[in-house]
């Protein structure tokens, strides 16, 4: 495993969070991160140290990536899904467009942070395209978050992706 940054950018390019991270695993389709519990994060407003380890799926080309928020017994707590801009991996970061839109497996899964997404479609003057864009991938997040198994080694937790198609 490799430490690398992962910087989570507004629309603007503002990073408004970054932290150390693992990378885990790299596949041509995707690769996989992991935040073990006590990593310091760091976010505009505040400071904070991660209180579970977090496993982060990201493929090559998608809309959004997929978090597996694990307790210190194991246990699944959450899957959580950012609607994002393909990611980035290139010389020891990772980073990617948050755009405010989320999915969760708690209580659903269910889509969330609509309210914040509409404040950034005015902030940021994003496109009807966009927009759009941002709840296909909600979509596909969803039905990804439903049938997601976790704790698979990471070739086959990138492989569940295989069954949206294209």
């Amino acid at each position: 495993m490799s430490e690398i940054l992962l910087r989570q950018l507004k629309h603007d390019g503002f990073c408004y969070r970054h932290h150390p991270t693992q990378l885990v695993a790299q596949l041509p389709a995707g690769f996989v991160l992991l935040s073990p519990r006590a990593t310091p994060i760091w976010d505009y407003r505040k400071t904070w140290r991660a209180e579970n380890d977090v496993y982060h799926y990201c493929w090559f080309g998608r809309w959004f990536n997929l978090l597996e928020v694990v307790d210190p017994s194991g246990n699944l707590l959450e899957l959580y899904a950012h609607i994002a801009s393909p990611i980035s991996l290139a010389d020891g970061e990772v980073s990617y467009i948050d755009y405010e839109l989320d999915v969760t497996s708690i209580h659903g899964p269910r889509l969330v942070d609509e309210d914040e997404f509409a404040e950034a479609v005015e902030t940021y003057g994003y496109s009807a395209e966009l927009q759009a864009q941002c709840y296909a991938a909600a979509a596909d997040a969803l039905a990804l978050v439903k049938r997601w198994q976790a704790g698979l080694p990471p070739e086959q937790a990138l492989a569940q992706i295989d069954a949206m198609g294209a």
